[in-house]
């Protein structure tokens, strides 16, 4: 019965706490690193899909790929690219940096640096979910100085170009 005696002793409880507490720490750790590793390898490196400013109804198509993605730290990955919008026969590209949040999946999606179209709107953001398969984006836009909104809604690609396929 010399077993029970210390477990009965108040000391070895307290470190047998400590110590499952600390390896439950580290537990969780290497769990959250995984989850990032999953994200950064998993998402998919291309998306179609269309934009609408609220208010109007002009589609406006959209093809982003991401050729870099990276964990900046457990609970935040970045992803880098470039991106097109089609209207009619107008085509902008544009740079693409995505910031994706591994807790929920919040996204907030950065336009920059159009090309040749000077009425084309960076001032702002796409801030929505990715959907658990990661198949999925949907963000609302906010302009920076107006407020104004409109609603992305992309899908997963097995590829796509930043430029439209009678370019290519």
């Amino acid at each position: 019965m010399r077993h029970a005696k210390i477990a009965e002793q108040p000391g070895w409880t307290s470190l047998l706490g400590l110590m499952i507490v600390a390896a439950s720490g580290l537990l969780i750790s290497a769990v959250r690193a995984a989850d990032i590793k999953q994200l950064t390898e998993k998402l998919p490196r291309a998306y179609i899909g269309e934009f609408l400013w609220d208010g109007d109804n002009t589609v406006q198509n959209i093809v982003i790929t991401f050729d870099k993605v990276k964990a900046l730290n457990e609970q935040n990955a970045e992803a880098l690219g470039c991106g097109s919008y089609e209207v009619g026969r107008r085509v902008t590209k544009i740079g693409v940096q995505m910031f994706i949040r591994l807790s929920d999946l919040e996204v907030e999606i950065f336009e920059r640096s159009p090309d040749g179209n000077g009425t084309f709107e960076t001032g702002g953001s796409h801030r929505g979910k990715l959907s658990e398969d990661f198949q999925q984006i949907d963000a609302q836009w906010t302009t920076t100085t107006t407020g104004q909104h409109g609603q992305l809604h992309l899908r997963a690609a097995a590829s796509a170009a930043c430029e439209p396929a009678a370019e290519l």
